[in-house]
């Protein structure tokens, strides 16, 4: 079948296009992204900043409130009234204060609590108000503000028309909070109060008084107008700000489908969680009916508790619009360019492929058998190189058919010399192969010298020790014949380390008898004190089941545990705890022998190549102790476990079972 040919022209047009497409979609991508990004990021520190800011407003005007009726607790008439006894038909200037200042609320009551005068309710008085936080503050000598949420019977009390006022039906949201009311009859209030004094500076009683929150948009109005300065009538795409009950809006300049305010509308189930907890929100979040930049902030009542929310946020909308334009304008940018790159690239190709194709014709005519002139390209590039490069390989041609035999004999002997460097090129990789081969022998040689060495350590601490005991003895009475024979023991135990080592990679014979592990560890213990002055370490012996018998090489779990409980003591610079415990699975029919450290840990990296030869975390280690003890133990058919974290210390666990399946003796 012929292979479809690609012509040069249609290769270097896609060469040309290949990379300039894919700087340009690579641009776009990454200029799109940052964008994106940098708007987002911009956009939320607006949002946190313009919430520090409406903050600051919602201070001032509970500032303000809280300056009326300081102001008005100075009033002389106030004092005049509290002086006398029995209830008070009524404060003139008080009834001014509420309509002037726009208040909810302004009541009088005496130093016991009891109302004289309600300015918004003159005809209920008498009741007693010191139970609320706000009055026996003032009542106390303090001047106090704050918010707080009034039961509708509640509000009731100081003015007949508040009940009617805080009534919000709630509208049903997508992402909120599913509730089962479906209104709202509780009020949020901005209060105040401030003690009333008399001319002798006696306290006489106090004035409070509050401003409903409900349905009253002045505060957000001017929270929005300050804070964002934003001249668009639309508010569904410029910022925003609410003022929420638990998660209502009661106060917002967030508009719904009627350009209305959207009272009664409910917060985002992941944003009332956060403010239920009473900590700050500053993200995305869905708003009414589409994601808006935000920031919520909780707001506490005179106890403390958090009865609402303060927000301030941005339409998402703009962002995307933005996203929408720079594609554009990349896509447009990326057709042109395209558009370009293709044009120039095809004029180049054609210009560069017309003295090809000439001399692929000339070629053509050639092998014919045909006389053609030479061959003249325009240019001074290599395409020109190869035309007279054509034209001097056309003359020689006519010239040198009798030469053909003589570079074919040439040729042969290239061959030759190649095939004999090529032998030798085989002789040298079948030394290197024998180098190698040498190599990996000399490693396992110079591996187990190592491990023999490595192990004769501990025996040749204790002979050490015991021979010096002998050497400051006088005489060899009992004791001292003890010590010769432990010297006699633990020489025996050497020669079988050895013997162990040397067929280590070739059975894994194994000498088998009953060991009993509590007798074997202790036996360690006593003995390691010869290795390592144990004064600075507690040792913990817990044998859970008592005796428990294994059946296995004696010598070789003396050298495993040894192993172990040394690694351990070592680890442990400056002293600390070494536990060993011995336990008994039935069911397994197992025998588990823990021992745990209080060193610095093994790390995960550091497990993984704990076992593997040569590896090491001491300075003067070889890395060959736990590579032979995890061969003797799977030996034994049993494994060794490792946990712990750094810092935690190191806990090993060798499992080994009761009977072993195969008995070898060393011969």
């Amino acid at each position: 079948m012929k292979r479809l040919r690609t012509s040069i022209r249609v290769k270097l047009t896609i060469a040309t296009l290949i990379p300039l497409v894919t700087a340009i979609a690579l641009c776009w991508v990454v200029g799109a992204s940052i964008i994106t990004s940098r708007f987002s990021s911009q956009a939320l520190y607006t949002v946190e900043t313009s919430l520090n800011s409406a903050h600051e407003l919602f201070l001032g005007e509970q500032s303000r409130l809280s300056d009326i009726i300081r102001l008005t607790s100075r009033l002389p008439e106030l004092a005049e009234n509290l002086s006398t006894s029995g209830p008070t038909a009524s404060v003139a200037p008080l009834r001014l204060l509420l309509g002037n200042e726009h208040l909810s609320f302004l009541t009088l009551v005496d130093r016991n609590g009891l109302v004289r005068y309600r300015a918004a309710n003159p005809s209920f008085n008498g009741d007693s108000r010191i139970g609320d936080k706000i009055v026996s503050a003032a009542l106390k000598g303090a001047v106090t503000s704050g918010i707080t949420v009034l039961q509708a019977e509640q509000a009731g009390r100081e003015n007949p028309q508040l009940p009617g006022k805080m009534v919000i039906r709630l509208k049903a949201t997508p992402h909120a909070y599913t509730s089962s009311k479906t209104m709202e009859e509780r009020g949020l209030f901005l209060v105040a109060s401030a003690p009333v004094l008399g001319s002798d500076g006696k306290l006489l009683g106090a004035v409070y008084g509050g401003i409903l929150i409900n349905s009253d948009n002045r505060l957000v109005d001017r929270i929005t107008s300050v804070v964002f300065q934003q001249g668009d009538t639309d508010a569904r795409v410029r910022g925003n700000a609410t003022m929420f009950l638990d998660n209502i809006r009661i106060a917002t300049t967030v508009r719904d489908e009627q350009d209305k305010p959207a009272i009664g509308s409910l917060m985002s189930e992941e944003v009332f969680a956060a403010i239920s907890r009473g900590t700050k929100w500053i993200g995305r979040a869905f708003v009414l009916k589409e994601h808006y930049f935000t920031a919520y902030e909780p707001l506490r009542d005179l106890a403390g508790a958090v009865v609402g929310a303060l927000y301030v946020g941005m339409p998402e909308r703009p962002l995307m619009q933005l996203r929408s334009q720079v594609n554009i304008i990349f896509s447009c940018v990326l057709l042109f360019l395209t558009i370009i790159g293709v044009t120039l690239s095809a004029w180049i190709g054609s210009k560069m492929t017309r003295p090809v194709r000439a001399l692929a014709d000339g070629a053509r005519r050639i092998t014919a058998g045909e006389d053609l002139p030479d061959i003249h390209v325009d240019s001074h590039d290599e395409i020109a190189e190869l035309a007279d490069e054509f034209n001097i390989m056309k003359h020689r041609l006519a010239i040198r058919e009798d030469e053909n035999r003589a570079l074919n004999h040439t040729l042969e002997q290239k061959v030759m010399e190649r095939t004999a460097q090529l032998e030798e090129k085989n002789q040298q990789l079948l030394a290197a192969q024998k180098e190698l081969a040498e190599s990996e022998r000399l490693a396992a040689v110079g591996m187990l010298a190592s491990g023999v060495a490595h192990e004769i350590n501990n025996p040749l601490a204790i002979i050490r020790g015991n021979a010096e005991l002998l050497e400051m003895t006088a005489t060899l009475d009992n004791p001292a014949n003890e010590e010769v024979e432990t010297i006699i023991r633990q020489t025996d135990r050497i020669e079988r380390i050895v013997r162990n080592l040397l067929t280590f990679s070739r059975s894994g014979i194994k000498r088998l008898s009953l060991v009993s592990l509590g007798i074997l560890v202790d036996d360690i213990l006593d003995q390691v004190g010869h290795q390592i002055p144990l004064d600075q370490y507690r040792i913990v012996r817990n044998y859970r089941d008592g005796e428990i018998e294994v059946e296995g090489d004696e010598g070789q779990l003396r050298q495993v545990f040894t192993n172990l409980i040394v690694n351990g003591l070592q680890a442990m610079e400056g002293g600390g705890m070494l536990t060993v415990e011995t336990s008994l699975n039935m069911a397994q029919q197992q025998a588990n022998i823990t021992i745990t450290d209080s060193g610095p840990g093994i790390s995960a990296e550091q497990r993984e190549k704990i076992f593997t030869p040569f590896f090491t975390t001491k300075r003067d280690g070889t890395g060959l102790g736990l590579a032979i003890s995890y061969g003797i133990v799977t030996d034994h058919a049993g494994e060794i476990r490792i946990n712990g974290e750094v810092g935690t210390g190191a806990v090993f666990t060798v499992v080994l079972p009761l009977r072993q399946k195969e008995v070898d003796e060393l011969s």
